[in-house]
């Protein structure tokens, strides 16, 4: 994919401002209405069920690194999409390798790095605000080629963040964007979002799923705030915790945030 080509799929992924509200409000009807303190951060409040539960979520994930071997690494995805000011931010100090791999349905998921920061992209180079930039892949288990994504699974990555509704704070009301490509039989994704740290005081997901936006079809949170998919998700899906550090939380910036995305007055 060429430059012109990235720009053109990130403009064409990028999400209108008033849509942002209009998705929140639709989303806010399917499911029943939500009061403002269901919005807000709940009290944490862990029990042995989903401790369970987390414990069988982490035991899914494969971390292989032969199998992360075979793969192009962010700065080569980025790279391959002609953004050298992405790459040289994914070979940063700044940048985080993660390679956490999930199969789901004859299909293997990878969450292969991700770096935040404003000015990162040679796309948002007049852009003050900070984003978040995650690299991740879809290949076949079996090693049969993937086509073009396009032409593949209607696969949506979101990120989610724990204590915050799926419909409410997602891709769609983050801003989010995405390019993709083909190469080898695997289909790999760049998608960036707003800056994802401020959430760090929080458990960051990233979701991948066959669908649209989130539902309380495919997505369900707990009394601790954590999140999961349902037991009436259909497709391939995959659900990683993105590593953050929580000494880079904000929780000023992250009301701010949710403001400006009437989540919060």
């Amino acid at each position: 994919m060429n430059r012109e080509k990235y720009r053109a799929a990130l403009n064409a992924t990028e999400l209108r401002e008033d849509f942002r509200k209009e998705t929140i409000e639709k989303l806010t009807r399917v499911t029943g209405g939500r009061t403002e303190k269901e919005i807000e951060l709940m009290k944490t409040r862990r029990s042995l069920k989903h401790t369970i539960a987390a414990t069988a979520a982490a035991a899914a994930l494969i971390v292989s690194a032969a199998a992360a071997a075979t793969l192009l690494s962010p700065n080569q995805v980025a790279g391959e999409l002609s953004d050298s000011t992405l790459q040289s931010a994914f070979d940063s100090v700044g940048a985080t390798r993660i390679d956490q791999s999930v199969q789901s349905e004859g299909y293997t998921f990878t969450l292969a790095g991700m770096v935040s920061g404003a000015g990162l992209s040679d796309y948002a180079q007049e852009v003050d605000e900070e984003r978040t930039y995650v690299v991740a892949s879809i290949a076949r288990t079996d090693g049969t080629a993937m086509g073009d994504p396009a032409n593949n699974l209607n696969t949506v990555f979101t990120p989610l963040v724990s204590g915050y509704l799926p419909w409410q704070v997602n891709a769609w009301t983050l801003g989010g964007s995405a390019a993709s490509f083909t190469k080898d039989g695997v289909a790999y994704y760049l998608f960036d979002c707003a800056n994802l740290e401020v959430f760090a005081d929080h458990t960051v997901y990233l979701a991948a799923y066959e669908g649209d936006a989130p539902s309380n079809k495919e997505f369900q949170m707990h009394e601790d705030g954590t999140i999961s998919f349902t037991n009436d998700i259909k497709g391939p899906h995959a659900l990683f915790t993105i590593p953050l550090d929580p000494a880079k939380a904000d929780p000023a910036a992250a009301e701010q945030m949710l403001r400006e995305i009437g989540l919060v007055e």
